[in-house]
């Protein structure tokens, strides 16, 4: 039987410059996390009383008294206030004339990174107020940005800028859709990778989904935008409780073979799918794509058909299989020859775009739903390497792993799900580290934690690394530390200089390497250093042993165990 090729190279083991662990991992925009060791109640605020965590209020406010006159050009609104003036470039731009495609709207929170700063027709403040830094129908912009300026860690516009935003939006649209027929009749574009704008107010003023965002349901939209948010934000803190909001509610209990980095993956994609928060288990929803998904994990009509292939019960089914399968774990008990040819029914029936009844979704109870996650992700990681986001990714295409192709991932609306799907991983994978005494999360600008000379580990990993650097200095050993996190260019630059002076022949390539998650580290003294840091969660080795030729090599799991060579 011939094996379908994987789409990212991976490490089989063979070739590591200090691990012989399977990373392919996306090199850029990777979200790092750490649990903050103080406690600072529900959040903190800025001088001018905005909140910073969840930055859901705001204390000062804007009277609403003069709306947006959708009749009235920007310049004449009262409720804007007009900053372009003295500048050139807000009155002057020379448009394309043969640019025919429509005006459309672009909508984002203040990146504070960004050097230059991006110059944006409208700044909508934190108080509500906004500003137009230049006139978009003086300019015949093609794309008219909106920013939300906002403060350092702050990931929620406040209620103020929500609604100024969203009448500002719907202004707008109003004002482009009465100077252009196509646009009056299709509606006006609005690219909003924040999800500030709810749901209702899109359909309420007949927004258009940009096309890199089709793919995706409103649902999805909302989460992917949730972690958006984390971008330009330079670092922050949150309370520990508000990551609930990411993920529906798991009521099964962690099952026995089910370790730490497929529970988290599990998680990135239940916080993809969003699924309803009353009953996720329950869950049927129709996808862009036409096709129905059902349960925590969105399940396509083809991954439930393809799971039910993989258990091999026999044709016809024979008891006996069911009943293994059934004391094993993987099937309900009560399942059947009759139970098994209902729910490929049902699956056939989602895919042809019938939606499940609430009787049908009897036969997908939530233990057999967590039992076919965690199988899949096993062979979404198969298929595409040790990369969750690309696995939540893979599994939200609806289409079983052996199917799954490099498009899928590279597409628009890939690459979104792909990003966040990471993010909701690494935020799960902080949840799983002990917190009795705190309350807060932390997240840095680059995800980098420094652990001296110049060297880094992920905000996780490096946290614990200090416990113990701490602890064993305490006890007068010092870890010598030879190399730790690397980017993907370091580890390209390794990998290209293999075997020169003072690099190891052994070098994993790019984008295999655990070192790029920023978890692994190489110690000199590893035999001192070893109880210390095996003690605060690193294990010597790939995790089932230290490695022969390189038993300098330590990884970072947590808490847990994780026996998993590829973790």
């Amino acid at each position: 039987m011939s094996r379908t090729p994987e789409i990212v190279p991976r490490n089989d083991g063979d070739d590591h410059a200090g691990d012989s662990h399977n990373h392919s991992h996306a090199p850029t925009h990777k979200f790092h996390a750490s649990v903050s060791p103080e406690i600072f109640g529900s959040s903190r605020r800025s001088g001018d009383g905005t909140t910073i965590n969840d930055g859901t209020t705001s204390t000062a406010s804007v009277s609403s008294g003069d709306s947006l006159d959708p009749k009235l050009a920007p310049s004449k609104q009262r409720r804007i206030v007009d900053r372009t003036a003295g500048r050139a470039e807000a009155s002057l731009e020379v448009p394309d004339i043969n640019d025919n495609t429509p005006p459309k709207i672009s909508l984002a929170l203040q990146d504070l990174n960004q050097q230059p700063p991006d110059k944006p027709h409208f700044v909508v403040k934190k108080d509500g107020s906004i500003e137009m830094h230049g006139d978009p129908e003086a300019m015949r912009a093609k794309d008219i940005k909106i920013q939300l300026e906002r403060s350092e860690g702050q990931l929620y516009p406040s209620e103020d800028q929500k609604k100024a935003a969203e009448e500002l939006v719907s202004y707008l649209s109003q004002r482009l859709k009465s100077q252009n027929p196509e646009l009056a009749k299709n509606g006006v574009e609005l690219t909003d990778n924040a999800a500030v704008v709810s749901p209702e107010a899109r359909q309420r003023n007949g927004m258009r989904q940009p096309q890199e965002n089709a793919g995706m349901t409103p649902e999805t939209q909302q989460n992917v935008g949730n972690m958006n948010r984390f971008k330009g934000s330079n670092g922050g803190e949150m309370p520990m409780r508000n990551t609930n909001d990411y993920y529906p509610e798991r009521s099964v209990p962690r099952q026995a073979n089910e370790n730490d980095q497929q529970a988290a993956v599990k998680e990135a994609v239940a916080g993809l799918f969003n699924a309803d928060r009353e009953k996720p288990y329950e869950t049927v929803r129709k996808s862009p794509q036409g096709d129905y998904r059902a349960g925590r994990y969105g399940f396509s009509g083809r991954q439930i058909n393809n799971w039910l292939a993989g258990l091999d019960l026999g044709d016809p089914p024979d008891p006996a299989k069911i009943e293994e399968l059934i004391k094993a774990g993987k099937l309900p008990k009560g399942f059947n020859a009759e139970s098994l040819k209902k729910l490929q029914s049902m699956a056939a029936k989602m895919g042809n775009g019938e939606a499940p009844s609430a009787d049908d979704m009897k036969l997908l109870p939530k233990e057999m739903q967590e039992t076919m996650a965690t199988d899949m992700v096993g062979q979404f990681k198969e298929r595409v390497g040790d990369n969750p986001g690309a696995i939540a990714a893979g599994m939200m295409s609806g289409k079983p792993a052996g199917e799954l192709t490099q498009e899928d991932l590279t597409s628009p609306t890939g690459k979104q799900l792909t990003e966040a799907g990471q993010k909701l991983y690494d935020i799960a994978k902080v949840r799983q580290q002990p917190h009795e005494d705190t309350d807060t999360m932390k997240w840095t600008a680059d995800g980098k934690v420094s652990i001296g000379d110049g060297k880094w580990l992920s905000g996780p990993a490096g946290q614990a690394f200090k416990a113990a650097q701490a602890d064993a200095r305490a006890h007068g050993v010092e870890i010598k530390v030879n190399s730790a996190g690397r980017t993907f260019e370091e580890q390209a630059h390794l990998y290209r200089n293999r075997g020169t002076p003072g690099i190891s022949r052994t070098v994993a390539r790019p984008g295999t390497s655990n070192h790029e998650h920023g978890d692994a580290i190489d110690v000199q003294n590893y035999a001192q250093a070893k109880p210390f840091l095996q003690k605060y969660g690193f294990v010597h080795g790939d995790g089932r042993g230290p490695i022969a030729n390189d038993l300098v090599h330590f990884k970072f799991v947590g808490g847990r165990g994780d026996n998993t060579r590829y973790a």
